[in-house]
């Protein structure tokens, strides 16, 4: 083989090297704004788990919970959207509270603002956030999901959700875009790539 092929040859392989480096590189950092996070499985479950949320007030009303994390920009998005709408008149609202950031001072005046862990996320089958859940008054719950149909939607879906969960006996849960809680899949998804 003479040099001159050799050298061609190497070429080849190494841009096809660094093609599929890119390539791999590229899909992963994708995949962290584009992949849905998981919601928590299963409504039976979820509704035994957070039986005891409805303070006294709020027991046999509809209950929109908010499962929201200090570090996690999604969640704080969600954090405004709460102070910035005009909320149902209808719906008891909780907004659980994770993470060493602390929340809003307005949010903590105008919600039942619980500061929860990670531990009880677990409990509850959380392992993403922001998370709506919507409770009827039964306790059963009727919608547990995200917030938008992509990551940082324009349209924060909330109100028609809990419009929707009080005319249907479940809804249709939409994806999870924000951010890892749970170590399991904070684990999982530390193997993406970052920038």
């Amino acid at each position: 083989m003479t040099s001159a092929t050799w050298k061609g040859r190497s070429g080849v392989i190494a841009l096809t090297v660094w093609f599929g480096a890119m390539a791999t590189l590229c899909a992963g950092l994708l995949a962290r704004h584009l992949v849905a996070l998981p919601a928590p499985g299963s409504y039976d479950a979820l509704s035994r788990a957070m039986s005891d949320l409805p303070g006294p007030s709020q027991r046999g009303k509809w209950l929109a919970v908010h499962v929201l994390d200090g570090r996690c920009r999604c969640s704080q998005r969600i954090a405004e959207h709460l102070l910035q709408t005009a909320r149902p008149h209808a719906w008891s609202e909780i907004v659980l509270w994770s993470g060493d950031v602390d929340p809003p001072a307005k949010l903590t005046e105008r919600f039942d603002l619980r500061r929860t862990d990670l531990a009880e996320l677990g409990r509850y089958g959380i392992e993403s956030v922001p998370i709506l859940v919507a409770i009827d008054p039964s306790g059963q719950v009727r919608y547990a999901g995200g917030y938008t149909v992509r990551k940082q939607g324009p349209v924060i879906d909330d109100l028609r959700l809990l419009a929707e969960a009080m005319r249907e006996p479940a809804v249709t849960a939409m994806p999870v875009f924000g951010c890892a809680v749970s170590d399991r899949l904070r684990n999982a998804l530390a193997n993406l790539p970052t920038l």
